[in-house]
């Protein structure tokens, strides 16, 4: 007869704000929902070493602490290899004992959501370090791009590594430089504060310089121009928050639509497959990484 295993997971920032009984029902992904409820209300498993109800939203370094048979444990969480034609190839800038700066491709999720769980960059990252998953940690962005945002996203390989640089990114001690091509001509450098409300609906963020609800965030967007081309302006854009959506709309708030961003008003030209967005520069403790959109370069250069 197997025994009794306690085990205890830390919640890392990427899987927290989501609901205890989904986040469970994602981890034992062999095990019933109604499974999952008597767990929880016969205290087999605790948040922070109390009874929680199964609609409890997590919450950053929350401990999770299982008492279940062993067999449980292993039985009813089983890892899902990627199919070969879905692993993908990773375009790696960097990497050491402790974290993978990749560049993401526009059109591929950071992370699974409800649109695509298995081919994300988060499972690819997965397969190619698998030798350091395990049942209470995978590698995990640090940081998101949008689906349609091409660019660096740095990973962690480690709980520790992950505990830090996400200290680092808090402490807004990680910068993150961004390459996009804007509608219109703009000779200066400025900022953008504001503050940005979300329309679940519509699946857009609009800017306006007071907050409009109590769910509206603050946003600090700087941008410089590299150059200026038949109306258009090839600009550097520093994010000292990170929002969702927040280059997208500052810009296109102030009258310059990225170029491909049809969302936020901008033209979709001829030979633009996307939106002309590059995350092309991190520095993480004076270390500088970079990549250059081939796809940005090529269209300015042909204007």
């Amino acid at each position: 007869m197997n025994g009794f295993l306690m085990q205890e997971l830390i919640i890392q920032p990427v899987d927290a704000n989501q609901r205890l009984d989904r986040f469970l029902l994602r981890y034992f992904n062999q095990a019933s929902r109604n499974m999952i409820f008597k767990w929880i209300r016969e205290k087999k498993i605790k948040v922070n070493n109390q009874k929680t109800q199964p609609n409890y939203f997590l919450q950053p370094n929350d401990a999770l602490i299982f008492f279940l048979p062993e067999d449980v444990l292993h039985s009813l969480r089983k890892e899902k290899s990627l199919p070969r034609k879905q692993r993908g190839d990773l375009d790696i800038v960097f990497e050491n004992d402790e974290i993978l700066i990749l560049n993401k491709p526009a059109g591929l999720l950071t992370h699974p959501d409800k649109t695509e769980y298995k081919n994300t960059l988060a499972t690819r990252v997965c397969f190619y370090l698998q030798h350091t998953v395990t049942r209470s940690f995978k590698p995990a962005p640090v940081h998101r791009l949008d689906k349609n945002t091409s660019g660096l996203v740095l990973f962690c390989k480690s709980p520790e590594a992950l505990k830090h640089y996400n200290a680092l990114m808090r402490d807004h001690r990680i910068k993150k430089i961004y390459q996009c091509v804007v509608e219109g001509a703009i000779a200066d450098s400025g900022e953008i504060k504001g503050y940005l409300t979300k329309d679940v609906v519509l699946n857009k963020t609009r800017f306006t310089s007071q907050a409009l609800t109590s769910a509206s965030q603050e946003v600090h967007t700087l941008f410089q121009p590299g150059g200026i081309k038949k109306n258009m302006t090839l600009l550097e854009v520093e994010l000292r928050t990170g929002r969702t959506h927040q280059i997208r709309a500052c810009l296109a708030a102030i009258g310059h639509p990225i170029i491909g961003d049809t969302k936020y008003g901008g033209r979709k030209l001829p030979h633009v497959t996307t939106q002309l967005l590059h995350a092309y520069k991190l520095i993480l403790e004076d270390q500088v990484y970079e990549k250059e959109s081939p796809e940005i370069l090529r269209f300015w250069e042909a204007l």
